[in-house]
């Protein structure tokens, strides 16, 4: 019987590997409450070595998606299952480890590769939240657009800016001028993270030229809010010396306060954009290069495990 194609991964098969999960788990905690050992619970019984059998052999299963989901034609099954098998006999695994150890630690290479497993492992679980939880975030945020959408109409406001700017008057042009230059737009992983703290600087040296903005860097929301603030009051200010002057002037300001609102709003879209985006693959960057550290420290214990034990 074949999964339907809407049912997500972690309902694959009616939760088949939830269940064979939950089995190694049940007969693992069985086994390590009737074993009683001389010497106490550790590696080196014969329930220690078992455990560290399977769960050997769980890293090395769990390890082979990264490949097989790059194979769609392997032949070994659906993705989806492999992936639903990765995740619940994965968080098995820490049944199954921890048991293995007989909860005795210590400064060694055994440890580590204890260590190395619990942090692959939590990195995983944070995996399955991101890709469960920020898609849906992240297409209310664009409201059918893409980003590279949202970044031309930022750019197409910028251009309309100006545009209103120049009827005015040169002290409002030169606001303006100043509130695109101070637009920021950069930033390392802790920026794109969690904010940015000093943003790159994007030269503006043609005010009539298209913004160009790099799609896997970070805006720097905050700073160039609180400066577009300061630019609408300087305008507003404008409004109060002017509009009795000339209405036409007035209507003027006030289409450049609605740009610029709409411009505010957009920057603030486009920042939780690319922010949402990097929690989502920050995981990745983890995940894979500590799975191979695992399996290092994986291969050094069994290694020191036959060759002094």
């Amino acid at each position: 019987m074949e999964t339907p194609a809407h049912v997500g991964f972690l309902r694959h098969h009616r939760y088949r590997y939830l269940k064979i999960g939950l089995i190694l788990c049940a007969l693992s905690l069985l086994l390590y409450a009737i074993h009683d050992p001389i010497d106490g619970p550790n590696g080196g019984t014969w329930l220690g070595y078992g455990l560290g059998s399977i769960g050997a052999g769980l890293i090395l299963v769990l390890s082979w998606l990264g490949i097989r989901k790059r194979r769609y034609r392997g032949g070994l099954g659906q993705v989806k299952g492999w992936l639903s098998a990765h995740v619940y006999l994965g968080l098995a695994l820490v049944i199954v480890g921890t048991l293995h150890t007989g909860f005795q630690f210590g400064w060694n290479v055994h440890t580590l590769a204890y260590v190395l497993m619990l942090v692959v492992i939590t990195s995983g679980v944070y995996g399955i939240w991101a890709y469960a939880a920020l898609p849906e975030r992240i297409t209310a945020l664009r409201r059918g657009q893409t980003r590279d959408a949202m970044l031309a109409e930022m750019a197409e406001l910028n251009r309309q800016s100006i545009a209103v700017a120049q009827a005015l008057s040169s002290d409002i042009h030169r606001a303006i001028a100043r509130s695109i230059g101070r637009v920021r737009i950069g930033g390392g992983v802790i920026a794109q993270l969690f904010g940015p703290a000093e943003p790159a600087r994007q030269d503006f040296d043609d005010l009539n030229r298209t913004l160009n903005v790099r799609a896997d860097t970070l805006l720097a929301g905050q700073r160039a809010e609180s400066e577009a603030e300061s630019t609408v009051m300087f305008i507003a200010g404008q409004i109060v010396k002017r509009s009795g002057r000339d209405e036409d002037e007035a209507a003027h300001i006030r289409q450049l306060l609605d740009i610029l609102g709409r411009r505010k709003e957009l920057v603030s879209r486009i920042n939780q954009d690319i922010q949402l985006h990097a929690r989502m693959q920050i995981w990745l960057y983890l995940h894979v290069p500590l799975t191979l550290a695992l399996l290092a420290a994986l291969l050094t214990h069994v290694i020191s495990v036959f060759l002094y034990w």
